[in-house]
């Protein structure tokens, strides 16, 4: 019998992730016979290296595939402790470290925490849109900042001043950004987490990104400025371990244990081979392969941005991280998501539409993931430069 009861009112308000819906269906044309370049989708191209798969073997071999702490594996905890001590310089005390299922259930457990129903959350206008998702769904409202070309699509701590509401708790970071790429500095950093100090509110950074960056601004994390943030960190993009599901939350002092509490009842615990295969992403042989891949990305963006005006867009802003470009549309190309269709279906060339990211100008802009290899990049590129005439 068909369920006759209406499902919740938030469950039905949520719209799809335009990215993944492209997915599917750029994924059926190809089942159907089309030829198609997948720029759609976040996720590196790279095979997870050999030392983290063979880690990830041993461990369910070993029958190493029960619960571990709802926290994490100790082991795992003090690798990425040790992590911010070599790379950022940071002294992170392991119990401060928090194991969870991929960056998403990390930005739910601290969501969860921070949000009472009509506590505002400071998000910029284009931003991750699943991260509004997480605020809505624990009765937060999401607060929409319009970032441009002239902030590098980031917040400036005069932006987040103004647009500090009576009920604002959270100003909500991701440095590099998504669908961006852009990343913000120390000095910036410090500014906004002044203000955020001011505001007696909570700073969450979204830091998933950090290890692709190709500029200036390398590795400089929130907690570099204040130990008051709350650090959302994952597995998924530099180590690119996507489909394991790990990432991890650093928390101030204070937040571990109602945080761990939370993750007991939400959660469990994160994929335990999943955190035996992430302790061999440590190894110094696999974080040099992990930069060499780094550098490929830095040429792929380079050979995107040289050729990219011949398809008739324009990046406004050169990203420094991850591996997105968010470039615009001329006028007479029409609307974001008509363009995306047409390109998919005339050229076989996946996209993502601005509207995806928000709502300010955001059928102007798309994204364009540069995350494969040289030679579909540049038969992407041809067959842009094609649909453009």
């Amino acid at each position: 019998m068909m369920i006759q009861r209406p499902f919740s009112k938030r469950s039905q308000a949520i719209p799809a992730f335009k990215a993944m819906a492209i997915l599917a269906k750029a994924s059926q044309m190809a089942l159907n016979g089309r030829d198609i370049i997948h720029l759609e989708v976040g996720q590196p191209d790279f095979p997870v290296a050999q030392a983290i798969r063979m880690a990830g073997i041993e461990a369910i071999r070993a029958g190493q595939t029960g619960y571990s702490d709802a926290n994490g594996l100790p082991a795992l905890r003090a690798q990425i402790s040790e992590h911010y001590r070599r790379v950022y310089g940071l002294e992170i005390e392991e119990r401060r470290i928090i194991l969870t299922a991929g960056a998403s259930g990390a930005l739910a457990l601290v969501v969860a925490l921070l949000t009472d129903p009509g506590d505002g959350w400071l998000l910029t206008d284009p931003g991750y849109p699943s991260n509004r998702r997480f605020i809505e769904a624990f009765s937060g409202i999401a607060q929409s900042c319009v970032v441009g070309p002239e902030d590098r699509f980031q917040f400036s701590a005069s932006t987040v001043s103004e647009a500090w509401q009576p009920n604002t708790v959270s100003l909500l970071l991701a440095s590099p950004g998504n669908p961006t790429g852009t990343s913000l500095s120390r000095s910036v950093l410090k500014d906004l987490a002044k203000v955020v100090e001011e505001k007696n509110g909570f700073l969450v950074s979204d830091e998933i990104y950090q290890g692709l960056e190709y500029g200036p601004t390398k590795r400089v994390s929130a907690l570099s400025v204040t130990n008051d943030a709350f650090v959302v960190n994952s597995f998924s993009k530099y180590f690119g371990m996507t489909g394991w599901r790990l990432g991890w939350v650093v928390a101030p002092d204070g937040a571990e244990a109602p945080l761990i509490r939370l993750a007991q009842n939400l959660t469990i615990c994160p994929s335990v081979p999943a955190q035996y295969a992430a302790l061999s992403a440590f190894e110094p042989s696999v974080l040099a392969q992990l930069d060499t891949q780094c550098d490929i990305l830095a040429e792929r963006r380079d050979l995107m941005l040289s050729n990219i005006t011949e398809t008739g867009l324009q990046v406004p802003v050169v990203p420094d991280g991850a591996f997105y470009l968010y470039a615009k549309l001329p006028e007479h190309f029409g609307s974001a998501d008509d363009y995306c269709t047409r390109l998919l279906d005339q050229e076989g060339v996946a996209i993502t539409p601005g509207t995806d990211f928000g709502d300010h100008d955001a059928q102007r802009y798309v994204r364009i993931s540069y995350a494969q290899p040289r030679a579909v990049l540049e038969q992407a590129l041809e067959r842009m430069e094609r649909f453009k005439s």
